[in-house]
């Protein structure tokens, strides 16, 4: 907020006008006195104010009518009420009708030094969450994925280079860095959009089960099997199949994924008929398949394979200019099924988030907002709205949980 901030004092009363003006004076703020609604309103049109403070009780043009020709010229410029005569009813009229906050003479001077900092604040807030609402649209931008930074413009330009190929494509980056959201990218700007995207997560369940969920399965072929079933890569025919987590596959599994990338053909448990597919494979993982490859736990055949595009995620601490952009996108994602809406972060509060490591990375950022918006009763989101461990993270802390991460 700029201590320079423009405030207009809209009062019939002199001495009030005089009050306000020398406690808003030495805030640093820039105070202009306006005796009635209707001068008010020509000094608006010549110089529109940051702030409007409005008796409610004026001859000519009230406190009320004059909120409401603000609320049709300047929506964006916040409006406090004062009147002498105050009321419940009064006070809920306001707000109604759109006033930022209300304040009963006799004026209580910290009453009046918060309610403008905060009010002024908001405004500062709104104009900051519409510029990063434009940047949210700007041509760096693939369907849900959010970012401008150089680490994930890279990312970008591999998606947009690899998506009009047929090529298999290997995803490696941390838990919550977004793989399956650039899956769908990939899918969504390729000759396949108009086909299946099937994702499969290869370490959520037991290899007998992964085998039928992958390959499906005859009749009869096991207990419990009354029916056949498509595959998961079958279902994927003419489209995309995702597979995260595919270092967790199973030996045996890495040799039957192997031959569907080379032969194309799939044989579903049971069965010793081939059956041929069309399907292109988008691979993930978290652990580093090379490594694997090395230690003898991943085949390297199957890697070579995957590995024709390499797309490298950077994790959300290397991409720390995006955590507002992102930030706002979740807000506006959660914040507007709230009743009152939450449209916006205090700045101390992206401060800390930017502050933050984020060893859970974007899926980590997405729930701190959704919790503190479920949390907040006000339409931003202040410090005490985030969880413990981001209010009270340090920049030490942070250092030293990296460097656990990569021993």
């Amino acid at each position: 907020m700029d201590v320079h901030s423009h405030v207009l004092v809209v009062d019939d009363d002199e001495d009030t006008r005089g009050l306000l003006r020398e406690i808003l004076a030495k805030e640093g703020y820039d105070v202009e006195t306006a005796s009635d609604g209707k001068t008010a309103l020509e000094r608006i049109t010549d110089r529109p104010p940051d702030l409007v403070m409005s008796d409610i009780h004026m001859p000519s043009l009230d406190g009320m009518s004059l909120l409401d020709e603000l609320r049709n010229r300047h929506q964006d410029v916040p409006v406090i009420l004062m009147t002498a005569y105050g009321s419940l009813k009064t006070a809920v009229d306001g707000l109604r009708s759109g006033a930022f906050d209300y304040l009963s003479k006799p004026f209580i001077v910290d009453d009046i030094r918060l309610v403008v900092r905060r009010a002024l604040e908001h405004k500062h807030l709104s104009r900051q969450n519409q510029a990063l609402k434009e940047q949210l649209r700007d041509r760096y931008r693939f369907d849900n994925l959010v970012g401008s930074s150089a680490g994930i413009v890279s990312v970008y330009k591999s998606i947009a280079r690899v998506a009009h190929t047929d090529s298999t494509v290997l995803l490696q980056g941390e838990s919550g860095t977004g793989k399956e959201l650039i899956a769908r990218a990939v899918h969504a700007n390729s000759a396949r959009s108009a086909g299946p995207f099937v994702a499969v997560d290869g370490g959520s369940l037991a290899e007998s089960l992964l085998e039928s969920e992958l390959f499906g399965h005859e009749r009869g072929s096991f207990t419990g099997a009354v029916a056949s079933k498509k595959g998961l890569l079958e279902k994927a025919h003419l489209g995309t199949c995702f597979l995260d987590e595919v270092a967790d596959l199973s030996p045996v599994l890495q040799g039957k994924l192997l031959r569907v990338i080379q032969e194309r053909e799939i044989r579903r448990v049971g069965s010793n008929s081939p059956m041929n597919i069309d399907v292109r494979i988008i691979a993930a993982s978290k652990k580093d398949l090379d490594q694997l490859v090395k230690a003898g736990t991943f085949r390297e055949d199957l890697y070579y394979r995957l590995n024709v595009v390499t797309i490298q995620i950077p994790p959300l601490r290397e991409r720390a200019e995006d955590i507002p952009l992102l930030t706002q996108y979740f807000v506006q994602m959660y914040g507007q099924k709230k009743s009152p809406p939450v449209t916006g972060i205090a700045p101390e509060a992206m401060s800390l988030l930017t502050r933050y490591w984020w060893p859970g990375n974007i899926r980590e950022l997405e729930h701190a907002i959704e919790r503190a918006i479920a949390l907040t009763p006000q339409s931003v989101i202040f410090p005490e709205d985030l969880p413990q461990s981001i209010q009270t993270a340090t920049v030490q802390a942070a250092a030293q949980e990296i460097g656990r991460a990569h021993v």
